[in-house]
């Protein structure tokens, strides 16, 4: 069953295209637009080496590391949204 995560808009960076993240049991979708075009990149469970969760005083960022060497920054989730993500990719004990 997919799990799908919005960003906040009123966080910076996400005001007109917010970030979204689709989780599934065996990868992570990540999905962040621009003015033209956009990234897209699907990871695999097993392929996320380190998450974390850095909690603000209205918004939650998480930084997820690959075993490529691969940094993504996910900013400007709520609390419940950036502990559930987090929970979901330590789901599988894969890290």
């Amino acid at each position: 069953m997919p799990y799908k995560f919005t960003s906040s808009r009123i966080t910076y960076g996400n005001m007109v295209f917010p970030i979204t993240i689709v989780i599934n049991n065996h990868h992570l979708c990540y999905y962040k637009g621009n003015l033209v075009g956009g990234t897209k990149m699907t990871i695999p469970k097993t392929s996320i080496s380190i998450i974390r969760l850095n909690r603000g005083l209205l918004f939650s960022d998480l930084i997820i590391e690959t075993r490529g060497g691969c940094i993504i920054y996910l900013n400007g989730f709520s609390h419940s949204d950036g502990q559930r993500i987090y929970n979901l990719l330590k789901e599988n004990e894969f890290l």
